[in-house]
């Protein structure tokens, strides 16, 4: 069954460190500076279900992330609007993430990048659903 659309109030989480958060609403900018106080510098092996994920921000996604039954957020028509390519080897100025779990998850002024390979498949997410 699907969680989608959200529409449950605001709930904001009390603990940024945790490694399961369910039915929140994240500000992934501080959930990243959060684990980086930790020397951690990417957010991994989180899971997130029914969550509100809030930019603004850019993910860097790696190996191991997977999407069940995300919007992605609104790309004004044309999916092409989320996905940033890097033109050099890097993508400064992002937020890694590897190794998460999204389920049910709504994605709010948030864009993706990543290898080729998987933002290829994040567009064609978005051909599915037109």
């Amino acid at each position: 069954m699907s969680r989608l659309p959200i529409t449950r109030p605001i709930n904001v989480p009390s603990d940024l460190r945790a490694t399961v958060f369910e039915d929140l609403d994240l500000n992934l900018f501080t959930l990243h500076v959060t684990l980086h106080e930790g020397n951690i510098g990417l957010v991994q092996g989180r899971t997130f279900r029914g969550c509100r994920l809030l930019g603004p921000a850019i993910l860097l996604l790696s190996a191991g992330n997977r999407f069940d039954d995300c919007n992605f957020g609104d790309p004004d028509g044309d999916m092409r609007n989320l996905i940033l390519r890097p033109t050099g080897p890097r993508a400064l100025g992002t937020i890694p993430m590897r190794d998460c779990l999204f389920e049910g998850c709504e994605f709010h002024n948030i864009g993706f990048t990543g290898p080729n390979e998987l933002l290829d498949q994040l567009l064609a997410v978005g051909k599915e659903k037109t």
